[in-house]
């Protein structure tokens, strides 16, 4: 072989060699779409609440609680979340029916879009974005129970995504400080106070706690330990109609960088560091998040994109067997939580269970097999070069 012929060889491979990393870069910092299953909420409770728009308030009912989620088997990568894991609805209005399937991707916790901050002036909304996601953050880190790895008092966990809702729904004041109150503001619990639920009034305990100032906790709640909170960001389903978003937990290293719960933008709602694309559904204005239909949140109302009515709420009556992911689920009674089923405890509940999804491999691994590669050619070619 003439010293030409390898030399133009050699150039070519290199040349290749930041193309591929410049490809492996853009395919590590967005997230492919994940598409999974909503099996049921469990435990659930129904919710009153009430929002102003447009200067006056409306009133709606929806069912609060957890939702469980299925990555179906199909799928073969999980993005760092479990076959089976929880989340918590982030969209107020966005509807969502069980057993049925839906399409997310996560995006970054500090992205003004998953907050109610349309009024906020944009010389103060990075600093009202970071403030609500810290916020998020803490709750998460001081109230936070996983109902998959122990026993969860019903009332608390239907609590906690009551007071998830207050802080993304409640708009940002004109004036003064931030008041997270289900018995005043904007977005509220529409009962007397002294009437409430006890998942109401518990909800409203936990806000009390919340300083904007401990998302740190996050880090040290056991039942967080070697996971990160994420973003799922509800993208459209085929007809059109939005999907609910929602906030799960997946183990670190699980998908792209920015997407974890110490994640910050350098400039909230646009900067830093965004883990994959999302929809821009959602956010300002009332687009929150409680879902409708047969599943966490959404009105019993008549809603154009969930065709559901006023006098079927979520649960239905019938028993169905569903498919998906190879699971048997019951509807549950109209009107009830879910029947709860027994939770597998752990031997010791501080102890997180080893997951069981596959983690994709990291981009480390890749790279490294084509740095193995080049400097073996290179080798090869100075070998022939030499033996000329």
């Amino acid at each position: 072989m003439c010293r030409s012929s390898v030399r133009a060889r050699l150039a070519a491979l290199v040349a290749a060699v930041p193309l591929a990393l410049f490809a492996q870069t853009r395919a590590v910092g967005q997230e492919p779409a994940l598409e999974v299953f909503y099996n049921r909420l469990e435990p659930k409770e129904q919710f009153k609440y009430k929002y102003k728009q447009d200067g006056k308030f409306k009133e709606s009912v929806c069912s609060a609680g957890v939702f469980r989620w299925e990555v179906p088997r199909t799928e073969y990568g999980t993005n760092g979340l479990d076959r089976n894991f929880t989340g918590y609805c982030a969209e107020v209005l966005v509807p969502i029916v069980s057993e049925k399937t839906y399409q997310f991707r996560a995006n970054n916790l500090f992205e003004t879009k998953n907050f109610n901050l349309s009024g906020v002036a944009q010389d103060k909304v990075g600093d009202a974005t970071n403030r609500r996601a810290r916020l998020v953050q803490e709750l998460f880190g001081r109230h936070f129970r996983d109902p998959v790895l122990k026993s969860v008092d019903p009332t608390d966990a239907v609590a906690f995504q009551i007071a998830l809702w207050e802080i993304i729904q409640e708009p940002e004041p004109a004036q003064g400080e931030l008041k997270l109150d289900l018995f005043d503001g904007d977005f509220q619990a529409n009962y007397p106070k002294a009437e409430a639920p006890a998942y109401v009034t518990r909800a409203q305990e936990y806000l009390g706690t919340l300083t904007g100032k401990d998302d740190a906790l996050l880090i040290e709640n056991p039942d967080l330990r070697g996971r990160e909170l994420i973003r799922l960001q509800g993208l459209p389903q085929a007809d059109g109609s939005a999907t609910q978003s929602q906030f799960a937990l997946r183990y670190t290293g699980g998908g792209a960088a920015g997407t974890g719960a110490m994640a910050r933008a350098l400039t909230a709602g646009g900067g830093g560091l965004a883990g994959g694309a999302g929809a821009p559904l959602g956010g300002g204005g009332v687009g929150g998040g409680l879902g409708g239909g047969t599943g966490g949140g959404g009105g019993f109302f008549s809603n154009p994109n969930s065709g559901t009515t006023t006098t079927t709420p979520p649960g239905g009556g019938t028993t169905t067997t569903t498919t998906p992911p190879t699971t048997t689920t019951t509807t549950p009674p109209v009107g009830g939580p879910d029947t709860p089923t027994t939770p597998t405890t752990p031997t010791d509940p501080n102890t997180p269970t080893t997951p069981t999804n596959p983690v994709p491999a990291p981009a480390g691994l890749l790279l490294g097999a084509i740095a193995l590669g080049t400097v073996g050619t290179w080798r090869f070619g100075a070998r022939m070069l030499g033996s000329k």
